[in-house]
């Protein structure tokens, strides 16, 4: 149990370090603040692990330096969102209909994030942890949190990149070559 509350307070320490660091103007102090971060986030891992073991460690660690990370983020946005004045500026005007090109890519954007998107992650996610050899229960959990996160990381590159055209093609190329070697055995 000591372990446990230890290895949750160095997770918080390790976030609290790197939101400072975010802060701060200091470029020594940035690298210093995000190396103790780093190494905070390493004891942490190392104490949930010893206090669960491999598996559950891991996630318990992904699970508090995410929650951890995301209350920082409400408790500092909380705070910025009471000291700004809002404004209306004279020179900002309403949204127009956008034209049949920004329609076409939104709607072909939405549908590569929600199903090109996932259909890759769940190909590409059975395809890893298929080829590695530990036990079915192991295998099952990691499919669980990496197709997830494979998801997101997909979505997250078609709404950023500028050029549609390069995740939808290297995506749809994996989803192939995954289905490939998933059925042609």
């Amino acid at each position: 149990m000591l372990y446990s509350i230890a290895a949750f307070v160095g997770s918080a320490l390790a976030i609290g370090l790197f939101y400072r660091a975010w802060q701060s103007n200091q470029l020594a102090f940035k690298r210093v603040a995000k190396l103790g971060a780093l190494g905070f986030m390493l004891v942490s891992l190392n104490l949930w692990v010893h206090e669960y073991g491999p598996e559950l460690g891991v996630c318990y660690a992904v699970v508090a330096f995410s929650l951890q990370a995301w209350s920082w983020i409400f408790l500092a946005r909380q705070r910025i969102d009471k000291d700004i004045k809002r404004i209306d500026l004279p020179f900002v005007k309403g949204l127009g209909m956008p034209g049949r090109v920004e329609s076409v890519n939104a709607i072909i954007k939405i549908l590569a994030c929600v199903f090109l998107s996932a259909v890759c992650a769940m190909l590409v996610t059975v395809v890893w942890t298929t080829a590695l050899s530990i036990g079915k229960v192991n295998l099952i959990a990691l499919g669980i949190y990496s197709m997830p996160v494979l998801w997101g990381a997909a979505a997250y590159w078609l709404c950023a990149d500028s050029q549609l055209w390069r995740p939808v093609l290297v995506l749809s190329g994996l989803s192939v070559l995954s289905y490939i070697s998933i059925y042609s055995v």
